[in-house]
């Protein structure tokens, strides 16, 4: 019995170290595994990388892991698409990659990738939106400066479901778009751009503005629609108060409006020299053919025309003529308009006969 017990150790040692080699060489290619697929480049300082090797990628909001990793190959960031899905889930992290836009080194490792994608603040693109601009240039700038998918763009401004979330009580979004600055993420979709510039609007028309709309007997799509056309009319702070005095005047007085920005609006070839004939085009937007505002506002005005809209001056003017400089002469009567017009006729004469 002896002899059989000693017999069987050494197939018991050999089975043991065996053993430890497998667990000894598995950990070994664990640890090498998680190595090749974490570390397979070097890690190195982004910030003061020069130029020519890092890249700004964007990663959109609600992009899954498969396509942050073919956007991150594509871009020369990683090797393998491939390789990085695995990293991410072994490292539990696919969840927690941020959208956004960020620089990162070319031939990156996987780990410091996924590091910045969880750790780093986004950058933010300013996007400044003038006053007085249509759907289609706002439409543009967005695209240009995100990069946005903005097809369909005036038909959202329509859309009834984005117009009764926001609470505008208006057929449209259009003019209700407030021109400001604005720090967007990267990849903000073109009906988050309209809802956050619509709250934007919603938040400067405050209670005090709601009142005093209140006292002027009109609604906020009225304000906003004469702002439109205050904001086509004139740019300079110090007119503002004094053009919304003729309207409001006008309007008052029941008189057409005759504001040649609502007709500029409608001619297809603007703005230009306004002729005799565009005067006479048949459209609700045309102030002198049909009385009162048109139905829509012309164009998205900024705060100020607001705000002038509201409070215009307290002046009896009624006509106003542009001195081809900027500004305008305002006159009470007809004949002091007439008079103002043939003073500014010469003197654009005489400055004629100067250039021939």
């Amino acid at each position: 019995m002896q002899v059989h017990q000693s017999r069987s150790r050494p197939y018991l040692r050999l089975l043991l170290l065996a053993i430890a080699f497998v667990v000894l060489f598995g950990s070994l290619g664990v640890v090498g595994f998680y190595k090749f697929v974490l570390y397979n480049a070097p890690s190195v300082d982004v910030e003061h990388l020069p130029m020519d090797r890092k890249i700004l990628i964007t990663i959109p909001r609600g992009a899954s892991l498969n396509q942050i990793s073919h956007i991150l190959q594509e871009s020369r960031i990683i090797e393998s698409a491939s390789l990085f899905i695995v990293a991410a889930k072994f490292t539990k992290s696919e969840r927690q990659l941020k959208a956004g836009q960020y620089f990162l080194p070319l031939r990156a490792s996987n780990h410091q990738v996924l590091t910045i994608l969880q750790n780093a603040v986004p950058q933010t693109i300013r996007v400044t939106i003038p006053e007085g601009k249509n759907a289609e240039f706002i439409q543009r700038i967005v695209h240009q400066k995100l990069n946005t998918d903005t097809t369909g763009f005036s038909r959202l401004l329509r859309d009834t479901a984005l117009i009764k979330e926001l609470g505008i009580d208006a057929p449209s979004l259009f003019g209700y778009l407030l021109p400001n600055t604005y720090f967007l993420d990267p990849g903000t979709s073109a009906r988050d751009i309209i809802r956050i510039m619509g709250r934007e609007f919603l938040s400067m028309y405050d209670d005090e503005l709601r009142a005093r709309t209140n006292e002027l007997h009109m609604t906020i799509h009225e304000v906003v629609t004469l702002a439109s056309i205050i904001e086509g009319e004139t740019a300079r702070s110090d007119e503002r108060y004094y053009v919304s005095a003729v309207y409001h005047n006008r309007l008052r007085k029941k008189m057409l409006l005759q504001a040649d920005p609502t007709v500029q609006f409608i001619i297809r070839d603007g703005p230009r020299r306004l002729f005799n004939k565009d005067l006479e085009i048949d459209s609700p937007y045309n102030t002198y053919k049909y009385p009162g505002l048109p139905p829509n506002p012309i164009n998205n005005p900024g705060k100020a025309s607001i705000l002038a809209a509201l409070f215009p001056a307290d002046v009896d003017y009624l006509y106003m003529v542009s001195d081809g400089d900027g500004r305008h002469i305002f006159s009470k009567t007809l004949e002091e308009h007439l008079l103002a017009r043939k003073q500014l006729d010469r003197i654009r004469q005489n400055l004629k006969r100067k250039k021939d």
